[in-house]
C-alpha cells in the first residue's frame, strides 16, 4: 500500500477543504516547501500536490509554489489542479513533476488527453475520478458531470493510463472513514494493470487496512497528517 501525503494549495498556503467547500477552509501555518521536506524526511515515498484554485478556475494560481516544492524534494511528486492545456503539461513535466493528475479535462475534452498520451506517454498521467454519491464531478468538484463512470473507465483503458485516484468528495477533509462501497464497486471494473488510489476521509490505520483488502493499492492522506490523527511513522510503514 502506497501512502501519499497531500499538500493542497490556496494562495500559496497549505489548506484542507471540508467536502471541497472553499467556505470551509482550514489553513495551516507551515510553509508548503518546509512541509514537503518534512514528509520526505519522515520516509514517505511520494507527494500529492494540488492547486485547488487552479482546479476550480482552470488556470494555475500556485505554479511557483508547486515548482518550489518539486525542487525541494527528491521523491516523486504528483501534481493536479488546473491542468487544461499542452503548455501546462509541458511546463510541469519540465519542472520535474513525476505525474500529472487529470480530472476536468478527462470529462470535458477527452480528445485532448488522447493527444497528450500520444506525445508524453501514458506513464506521465494519473486520472482523477471524483465522486459525490454516484456521480462524477469536475471543475474543482463544483460541477456534476453527465459522463457516466463506464464511459470514463473505457477512456482510461483506451489511453493505457495505469493509475487512478478516486476521491470521495463527501468524506474529503472530514476525518470520517471512506465510503468503502465506492471502492468495492470500482475495483472489479478496473483491469489488474491499474493502480487504484483512494482519497477522502482516511484518518485511521484500519481504514487503510480495509481498503487494501478491497484491492486499493494506494491512499492519499491530508488532514489526518496535519492534525495528528495518525503518527507519521505508522503511516509510512502502513503498506
Amino acid at each position: 500500500m502506497l501512502v501519499i501525503p497531500a499538500i493542497d494549495l490556496v494562495a500559496g498556503k497549505c489548506v484542507r477543504l471540508y467536502q471541497g467547500d472553499f467556505e470551509r477552509q482550514m489553513t495551516y501555518e507551515k510553509d508548503p516547501v518546509e512541509q514537503a521536506r518534512e514528509f520526505q524526511s519522515a520516509g514517505f515515498k511520494r507527494l500529492h500536490v494540488v492547486d485547488l484554485e487552479g482546479a476550480r478556475s482552470g488556470s494555475g494560481h500556485n505554479r511557483q509554489m508547486i515548482r518550489d516544492v518539486i525542487d525541494a524534494v527528491g521523491i516523486p511528486v504528483q501534481v493536479g489542479g488546473g491542468i487544461r492545456s499542452s503548455e501546462d503539461v509541458s511546463e510541469l513535466l519540465d519542472w520535474g513533476a513525476q505525474y500529472l493528475i487529470l480530472g476536468t479535462v478527462v470529462l470535458r475534452e477527452p480528445e485532448r488527453v488522447t493527444r497528450w498520451v500520444e506525445k508524453w506517454s501514458p506513464s506521465a498521467f494519473i486520472i482523477s475520478l471524483d465522486f459525490k454519491g454516484k456521480k462524477l464531478h469536475s471543475q474543482g468538484w463544483m460541477e456534476q458531470s453527465s459522463v457516466e463512470l463506464k464511459k470514463a473507465l473505457d477512456r482510461i483503458c483506451r489511453w493505457g493510463i495505469a493509475q487512478v485516484i478516486c476521491t470521495d468528495i463527501e468524506r474529503d477533509g472530514t476525518l470520517k472513514q471512506p465510503h468503502y462501497s465506492t471502492y468495492i464497486e470500482l475495483v472489479p471494473q478496473l483491469t489488474r494493470e491499474i493502480t487504484l488510489i483512494a482519497a477522502g476521509g482516511i484518518s485511521r490505520l484500519e481504514h487503510i487496512s480495509r481498503l487494501e483488502k478491497i484491492g486499493v493499492k494506494g491512499v492519499v492522506v491530508g488532514r489526518a497528517l496535519y492534525e495528528g490523527q495518525i503518527a507519521w511513522e505508522k503511516l509510512v510503514h502502513a503498506g
